[in-house]
């Protein structure tokens, strides 16, 4: 069992951040404690947001209560939106003291920069991101946006991808897993593919994999939070169990499962809903009821969670 503690944005309505991250983590048998980013009332797909956003004294002041009380005990922590420089630079600070006293500590970086294009945060936290936590991290998930963003390559095939993982893996991150791409491939958009890639810093052997899935229609948000605490709770129960290289793979075929099924669960009531779902809507301007229609339906999806049956098999590359 994993001693977790996941900082990253929380809100009061829906799933994404720490309301994605907790129950699944929870669920396959870790204890889980939150730090919050920001607190709001929905996330920022919906038409309008009520809330606060956390300063770095916020986020360290109760991380020094954690402390001052003997609470710290971590073997994992999890980071996801960070929002600005200044969190950055406190996760920095709560990473280094974490690992000072638990120098094996699993520490897994989500980087949310952006998706599809376009940047949810500032510009200067690319640099941050790259160059303060991914040389702390034991396992970086950024998106295909993401993973270009911080390496400085156009992944448009397997290969341009296995050459991000490598500039990630030469940063000093050991276990990359950029989790959804689009290829340029005779499947055209309609196809996602995860490329992973760990790396045995002790030997220099190398692995690194890929799953193809289907890519769904819709709205989805918080995916990526949840993708990210699936794989935590399956890489922290598998990583003890091979000698070698492989966890990471398995890890994700059980988490692109969960993901997989959950997603399919959420397009199935979103049509339920009979709310017309029109292509391309920015956000903010997507009605409410149809954002309310994709929020992940996570709580009866729990026998996805917990008992999942790989549909999508790694394969080398």
């Amino acid at each position: 069992m994993a001693r977790i503690l996941s900082i990253q944005s929380h809100v009061v309505s829906g799933y994404v951040g720490n309301r994605a991250a907790t129950f699944p983590l929870q669920l396959l048998g870790h204890e889980v404690d939150v730090i919050n980013t920001v607190q709001f009332s929905n996330h920022t797909g919906y038409n309008a947001v009520r809330g606060d956003r956390f300063s770095a004294s916020h986020v360290l002041d109760l991380f020094d209560g954690l402390q001052t009380n003997g609470l710290d005990a971590y073997t994992h922590l999890l980071t996801g939106y960070m929002g600005n420089s200044d969190n950055v630079r406190a996760v920095e600070c709560i990473a280094q003291k974490l690992k000072h006293k638990l120098p094996q500590l699993t520490f897994v970086v989500d980087p949310v920069l952006g998706d599809d294009g376009a940047l949810y945060v500032p510009r200067e936290l690319i640099a941050l991101y790259r160059d303060v936590l991914c040389p702390l991290a034991t396992l970086v998930t950024p998106n295909q946006f993401e993973a270009e963003l911080l390496t400085n390559t156009k992944i448009t095939s397997l290969y341009t991808a296995k050459s991000a993982c490598d500039e990630l893996h030469r940063i000093g991150v050991p276990n990359v897993v950029i989790t959804s791409a689009v290829l340029d491939s005779a499947s055209g958009d309609h196809t996602l593919h995860l490329i992973g890639s760990e790396l045995c810093l002790e030997s220099g052997a190398k692995h690194q994999f890929a799953i193809a899935f289907p890519r769904l229609s819709g709205y989805y948000t918080g995916t990526g939070d949840l993708f990210a605490a699936l794989l935590l709770a399956h890489y922290a129960t598998l990583a003890p169990q091979f000698a070698a290289l492989g966890a990471l793979a398995r890890a994700c075929e059980l988490a692109t499962a969960t993901l997989a099924g959950i997603m399919q669960a959420t397009k199935l009531h979103q049509e339920s809903t009979l709310v017309n779902v029109a292509a391309n809507l920015p956000r903010g301007s997507r009605p409410n009821a149809m954002v309310r229609g994709f929020e992940l339906r996570i709580i009866p999806s729990r026998h996805l969670i917990s008992n999942p049956t790989p549909s999508f098999q790694s394969f080398s590359i």
